[in-house]
């Protein structure tokens, strides 16, 4: 699903993209998201400074998989179903045992998949059109990040779904292949990556956006995971330390992201920036006192 999502994504990008690069270049006008603002590109891209970020977007993606692809657990048993008892799941998670919602499932699934090409709105804001193809580059490593952190995750926790503790449900739904991959929330960390990604390009490139723009943005990508984990739990594929979980790791993503690739302010305190010790990349942090 999050590979597929990613593809539609792209396809999406690159079609748009086309389709404005056949116009003229608009002139320079006042933003109507801001008062008095002038374009400039907050972001730093370069070969040299995209090393680090490269490196780790493969290396997420390529544990993420490895993990998967060997995780030797099996799908639950009848006989070990008969062993499950509900009461040994926390008290705060427990009500999520109860839950089974087809449809709050596919509401999920096209939360998730309009997360995805949720960053075209920079296709239609002059400022951010211009650099949509070091912003698309910047979207990639927010995906194959957050795949790579959630995969791993989920294929070394190995947490039942609460649908497992569901004895109202079917044999064949409690004992499928995803029965063992409840934590944390894949669908919830995607959908905050993207839609906290989508607010910080935006805010940083409108730095004196208008209160009730900023409000509205930073409101709106918050909600969009808080629905799609109230959706998942709803539906009984995670409880609710799950959808937290994957909460604050995606929006931690979609957000320090693009913090990262920001140019070095002189009089910033706190710099951080890409950097190489003893022939390994890696990032560095100062802070100035």
């Amino acid at each position: 699903m999050i590979i597929r999502g990613v593809l539609v994504s792209l396809t999406l990008f690159f079609f748009v993209n086309t389709t404005f690069a056949q116009e003229e270049k608009e002139e320079k006008k006042d933003c109507y998201l801001c008062d008095q603002h002038q374009y400039t590109n907050p972001y730093q891209f370069g070969i040299k400074s995209e090393w680090p970020f490269y490196a780790v977007s493969a290396g997420m993606v390529a544990t993420g998989l490895i993990l998967r692809n060997n995780n030797s657990l099996q799908p639950f048993t009848v006989n070990e179903l008969e062993l499950l008892d509900r009461n040994d799941v926390n008290a705060f998670d427990r009500g999520a045992t109860y839950n089974w919602d087809e449809n709050a499932k596919k509401q999920s699934d096209i939360l998730i998949l309009s997360a995805f090409v949720l960053p075209a709105v920079f296709l239609i804001n002059h400022h951010t059109r211009e650099d949509i193809g070091a912003l698309l580059l910047m979207g990639l490593e927010i995906a194959s990040i957050n795949f790579g952190i959630t995969a791993s995750v989920k294929n070394l926790v190995n947490r039942t779904r609460p649908y497992v503790y569901n004895t109202e449900l079917s044999t064949d739904i409690r004992t499928n292949s995803q029965g063992r991959l409840s934590f944390f929330s894949g669908h919830t960390s995607t959908t905050a990556s993207f839609s906290f990604f989508f607010a910080k390009v935006m805010s940083d490139y409108h730095p004196n956006m208008k209160t009730g723009w900023k409000i509205g943005m930073w409101t709106f990508a918050a909600a969009v995971p808080a629905a799609t984990g109230y959706l998942r739990v709803k539906a009984g594929y995670h409880f609710r330390t799950d959808v937290l979980t994957g909460y604050a790791v995606g929006a931690a993503i979609g957000w320090l992201i693009p913090h990262l690739h920001k140019r070095k302010n002189a009089n910033a305190n706190l710099s951080i920036f890409p950097t190489r010790v003893f022939d390994s990349s890696g990032l560095g942090l100062t802070y100035k006192f």
